[in-house]
């Protein structure tokens, strides 16, 4: 989901005029963008960068007309960022600046295809009325309505004589080399860059909602793995139990031959840590096994891809092996194996030796 979502539009971080975020709009645009540029080459932990321009215009054919989200957008640049080149299902991504590139939905909506020519209405910067011309080079298919009904692509350069910008930009937006340096890079820039003036966003904080389903989605599996837990426990607490109870004899000769109580603790426990150290191996190799198989495969959830693509999850889910995930869930079944061995342990090593050979 976060990376479905940060490839599309977002990018990992972005650099704003304060105040942009919750108010867009072409007055709030970096004056000096070359400053932040050279900031962001110094700043360890970025991989590439590139800036745009974001308004809402008005788009029409000969036909119809509608609002949508204009990006003005550096072409080579964006390609290191996101992956919305890789959605342009028909026809180029933009190759100069009098293309433009609209999502599918849009594009039958205004009655254009490929090579059709849209006029762009908009306000400029000045406050004037702009239009201008723009060849569709290609449609974007990216299973999202936000994307394939109401985006639009050109050039930066396209976009600053649209809005009369001069060399001013709306953002920056930054891919960092891993999503797990994205708060510590955050932090970098803020302390780099002029806070006053400016304001850095991580993802989460550009999509606070998709946080939140990352956060439910955690939460949700947590629950059933604590069950799964349980069920675990339950199953190794009745081979323990089971195994005593078929042992009580043996167990009564052992105390009657001078077995300490403490030497019968520790052997039913480590037979408890034997019994969980195989099923981990097993439970690895069988869950890393289908892991990468549906890693290659894919699950195809199609059947419920208009609900999917809403969480940014695809209707094709692809699995992986997290080594993380490997040790601490591994740990935790270990962990269990010995705790619910204590009850049969303690019970094995409290026999009353005669009672438990006459047994």
């Amino acid at each position: 989901m976060i990376e479905n979502y940060t490839d599309l539009v977002s990018g990992h971080i972005q650099i704003h005029k304060q105040g942009f975020q919750t108010n867009m709009g072409l007055q709030r645009s970096i004056e000096k963008p070359e400053q932040i540029s050279a900031v962001l080459k110094s700043i360890p932990g970025v991989k590439s960068f590139s800036p745009r321009i974001k308004e809402y215009v008005l788009i029409s054919s000969a036909e119809h007309s509608a609002g949508v989200f204009l990006m003005g957008v550096e072409p080579v640049k964006e390609k290191e960022i996101t992956k919305l080149h890789l959605r342009v299902r028909k026809g180029e991504f933009i190759l100069d600046d009098n293309q433009i590139v609209i999502g599918k939905d849009l594009a039958k909506l205004l009655n254009v295809g490929l090579g059709n020519k849209i006029v762009v209405v908009a306000q400029g910067f000045d406050g004037s009325l702009s239009s201008a011309a723009y060849r569709i080079s290609g449609l974007l298919d990216a299973g999202t309505e936000d994307i394939d009904k109401g985006l639009a692509l050109i050039s930066l350069k396209a976009a600053q004589d649209l809005f009369v910008l001069e060399n001013r930009v709306s953002e920056f937006v930054i891919r960092t080399s891993s999503i797990n340096n994205v708060d510590a890079i955050s932090a970098s820039l803020k302390n780099s860059l002029d806070m006053k003036n400016l304001e850095v966003l991580t993802w989460k904080e550009i999509s606070p909602i998709l946080l939140q389903w990352v956060e439910f989605d955690v939460a949700f599996i947590n629950i059933i793995l604590l069950v799964v837990l349980m069920v675990v426990a339950a199953g190794i607490l009745n081979t323990l139990l089971m195994g005593i109870l078929e042992r009580t004899r043996e167990f009564g000769i052992m105390l009657a031959l001078g077995t300490k109580r403490i030497q019968i603790l520790t052997m039913v426990g480590l037979e408890s840590l034997i019994l969980g150290i195989i099923g981990i191996v097993i439970g690895y190799i069988a869950g890393a096994g289908l892991s990468v198989y549906f890693g290659v495969k894919g699950i195809n959830l199609s059947g419920f891809s208009t609900a999917l693509n809403d969480y940014y999850t695809g209707s094709i889910i692809y699995t992986r092996v997290s080594f993380g995930y490997l040790l601490s869930y591994g740990l935790v079944v270990l962990i269990t194996s010995l705790m619910v061995s204590i009850y049969p342990a303690w019970r094995a090593a409290n026999l009353k030796p005669v009672e438990a050979i006459r047994r």
